[in-house]
């Protein structure tokens, strides 16, 4: 296998995409096979950018709870197509507005399935009157579970099922988790993925030897000059809802080796290189399967523009459709998903490789170049373009 042509195309971020630093793991049945790291996780300080720097995963958070969900299906703690409220009986409140204008009581209860597939009728308006109240009334520190609670307490922007709508789904589904589990959601995902995982690096809080390794946001940043609009200095991501919020859609911290190994484990069809079963081969498939119904597939096309034409959304991820010879579409291929600042998760059971790339800009196009590493890593491992 060789990288050059993917290393040469990374190092070119610098000055070519004004990215100050990133990282690119590639792995091939469970094994990291290539590692390439490029500029600074701090530029000020002169601080290269290496496999333990330590990121925001913002959206890219999402993958970790989605399978974590999934593998509490596989135990029994969750079922799928089970109303939700059964863990968190204040989703039996849910109403929405319907066509009329009226607010009256759902027809179609949420589920886990819903929460998932981002079907749940959720948006991502954080700024609601119940939220803002919440916050006040708790000095704001709301739980978990008291903002899911809060989210739902606002009318649902359709029956859950019936559309796609990118929102705060993932963090009702982090409280059901927690509810469900008995436990709180940092300690589920600790339990049933990262510790399975040897995942050590990839946490909501830091330890002081942690925060030695976090890399700023940068905001606009200028690869000529060396310079940047802003540089931010944050430890994970808590949508505004104070220090003791846990978000299960964007929260999690991780680094480029850390994470690389969720990759590892999902394109190896749920097993690690050391033979560690963390999900069944059935449980990775049924995290692809498009989940989207044809109303909730323009939504997905509306919502994700050009860097998500050719899928759909499964279990919590992005799922590359294919065309069958019945001309129908199956999702057999590539699922994942990418963060706010650029992170971007590739697993492909189909021909065991894994793809987990890392960096810290904040307002980039990073979605216009996802697509190239991807095609020049699998040029590497496969020996043509994808």
């Amino acid at each position: 296998m060789n990288f050059t042509a993917l290393d040469r195309y990374l190092d070119s971020f610098y000055r070519e995409k004004n990215i100050p630093g990133l990282g690119c793991a590639v792995t091939v049945g469970g094994k990291t096979v290539h590692e390439h790291c490029a500029g600074f996780a701090d530029f000020e300080r002169g601080i290269p950018f290496g496999p333990d720097t330590l990121v925001n995963l913002y959206s890219a958070t999402k993958i970790s709870t989605a399978a974590a969900a999934v593998r509490l299906i596989e135990k029994g703690i969750l079922t799928l197509d089970a109303p939700a409220a059964e863990w968190l009986p204040e989703l039996d409140r849910a109403t929405v507005r319907g066509e009329d204008g009226e607010v009256h009581p759902v027809r179609i209860s949420i589920t886990v399935r819903h929460l998932l597939s981002m079907s749940a009728g959720l948006t991502y308006d954080g700024t609601t009157a119940a939220v803002k109240n919440l916050i006040r009334e708790t000095n704001g520190r709301p739980t978990t579970r008291q903002v899911a609670a809060a989210l739902v307490a606002e009318p649902l922007a359709f029956e859950p099922g019936t559309h796609f709508r990118y929102s705060f789904c993932h963090d009702v589904l982090a409280a059901v988790m927690e509810a469900a589990a008995g436990i709180p959601y940092p300690d589920v995902l600790r339990r049933e993925l990262f510790d399975p995982l040897g995942m050590t690096d990839t946490t909501f809080v830091l330890t002081e030897e942690q925060r030695s390794r976090m890399a700023p946001e940068i905001h606009g940043f200028d690869g000529a000059m060396g310079t940047a609009r802003a540089v931010i200095r944050k430890e994970g991501v808590d949508m505004g809802m104070g220090p003791a919020y846990r978000s299960g859609g964007g929260g999690l911290i991780s680094s480029l080796r850390d994470y690389a190994k969720l990759a590892a484990m999902l394109s190896n069809r749920g097993v690690t290189a050391d033979g560690v079963r963390v999900l069944s081969p059935e449980s990775v498939d049924a995290m692809r399967e498009n989940q989207l119904n044809p109303d909730a597939m323009r939504d997905f096309e509306a919502m994700g523009g050009w860097s998500k034409a050719g899928y759909g959304y499964g279990l919590g991820v992005r799922t590359l459709l294919c065309r069958e010879r019945n001309n129908s579409l199956s999702a057999n291929g590539e699922f994942g998903w990418d963060g706010a600042l650029g992170c971007y998760l590739l697993a492909d059971p189909e021909n065991g490789v894994g793809i987990f790339y890392a960096q810290q800009e904040a307002g980039s196009k990073w979605y216009e170049w996802h697509g190239m590493i991807r095609n020049t890593a699998y040029a590497a491992v496969l020996g043509a373009e994808a």
